[in-house]
């Protein structure tokens, strides 16, 4: 019986979906749909397009007052590009995939995930109305008032989400713990 060999799309196949479940805040981040890569074989350079939100002007009275829908989008330029560069043996291709991805791939993923998530989560900055918690732990009423900043921003609702760290974490159990119904 012939040796079966992983191809490198079975690999990239493989790291994509345990990258993808790697990257727990980005995959919190709004990424509508973009329709140039509809087009087959289309490339889109070092930049991408991002489709912002209509907004809309609500009128007063019972007279109708009709207004244009324009689409508005920013450019994104792309100017980093990450990734792990690994060397295996033809050995190490003869692996099944789970076993080549739990000793290569996930480790190499890993990595990635966290680097990729660190540049993100450094963007903070940028933003002018974020709630600062730096140096404190979180306490219930600053996640009240992030909650404030978003609403008082018309951000949508459904899709709304917090990121926390473990510390964060700890004295949010901490202080809410009051509420939890003990277990006897």
């Amino acid at each position: 019986m012939a040796n079966t060999l992983l191809t490198p799309d079975m690999i990239t196949r493989e790291a994509l979906r345990i990258l993808h479940q790697k990257l727990n805040f980005i995959g919190t981040i709004n990424r509508q749909y973009d329709d140039s890569f509809a087009k087959s074989g289309a490339k889109i350079g070092d930049s991408l397009r991002i489709r912002l939100p209509n907004q809309y002007t609500v009128r007063s009275g019972a007279t109708l007052s009709t207004q244009d829908t324009t689409e508005s989008q920013v450019t994104l330029q792309i100017a980093n590009q990450k990734g792990v560069d690994v060397n295996f043996s033809s050995a190490e291709l003869t692996l099944s995939l789970d076993d080549f991805s739990k000793r290569i791939l996930e480790p190499a993923m890993a990595v990635l995930a966290a680097n990729i998530e660190a540049d993100a989560m450094s963007m903070y900055k940028d933003i002018y109305n974020q709630v600062n918690n730096h140096g404190q732990a979180a306490t219930f009423a600053k996640v009240l008032e992030g909650a404030k900043v978003l609403t008082d921003n018309l951000a949508h609702r459904p899709h709304r989400t917090l990121s926390r760290d473990t510390r964060d974490t700890v004295y949010g159990v901490g202080a809410l713990k009051g509420l939890f119904t003990a277990q006897d």
